[in-house]
């Protein structure tokens, strides 16, 4: 048996509720886990890539390693692609603010998704789970090209500052292919994860349906 408790939205109590303090206590770890020497890639809409939690627990660096907006189409592109601009500087970040407002609005859905994965607290409580990571921020077109595009750029990036990857998908775009993980989609996180990838991805947003 066990006591029902009541749900309240107290977020400075969720890191205890899913165990993470003991994660970053290392309690029965060979070490700490922080997200320290990882990188998260989000792919998602609605970013403000100034928004302190960000920045590192002292407020003083940026973590955003780079940033890919897909729909803006001023450029400069990354580099391989033909689409979207890239941001790879602290300066050319804060210069843009956010990402273009499309699917949701500015500093909306993937600001709230990359503060719970891994935003640094700000001063506060309520920071998020791998709190010493760095960030890789793709606003995608919705499309399943853009998508495997999004994949490979954050694992360049992640491959070339010698740091782990882990991608989020905070989505469900059940049009994208089969769901018997024979499509391109599925094979493409089979591959990735093969190589030491690991994706995160909600549970679909698509009830409705």
């Amino acid at each position: 048996l066990e006591t029902a408790e009541k749900v309240k939205p107290f977020l400075d109590r969720a890191l205890k509720d899913i165990r993470a303090d003991s994660v970053h206590a290392g309690i029965n770890l060979p070490m700490p886990f922080t997200g320290k020497d990882v990188m998260i890639g989000v792919t998602d809409w609605g970013f403000d890539y100034s928004h302190p939690m960000f920045y590192d627990t002292s407020l003083t660096n940026l973590r955003i390693h780079a940033a890919w907006d897909q729909y803006k189409q001023s450029g400069p592109a990354p580099a391989g692609y033909t689409y979207g601009t890239e941001y790879n500087t602290v300066s050319e970040l804060l210069a843009a603010g956010s990402d273009t407002s499309n699917v949701y609005q500015y500093h909306y859905h993937g600001t709230h998704v990359a503060g719970i994965a891994g935003g640094s607290g700000a001063g506060l409580s309520y920071r998020g789970v791998a709190f010493e990571s760095e960030f890789l921020f793709v606003t995608f077109l919705v499309d399943l090209a853009a998508v495997l595009d999004a994949f490979s750029w954050m694992k360049e990036k992640a491959d070339a500052a010698g740091k782990r990857l882990v991608v989020n998908m905070s989505w469900g775009l059940y049009y994208m292919g089969n769901l018997d993980g024979t499509s391109l989609l599925s094979q493409a996180i089979d591959a990735y994860s093969e190589q030491g990838v690991v994706f995160v991805s909600s549970a679909g947003n698509n009830g409705d349906v």
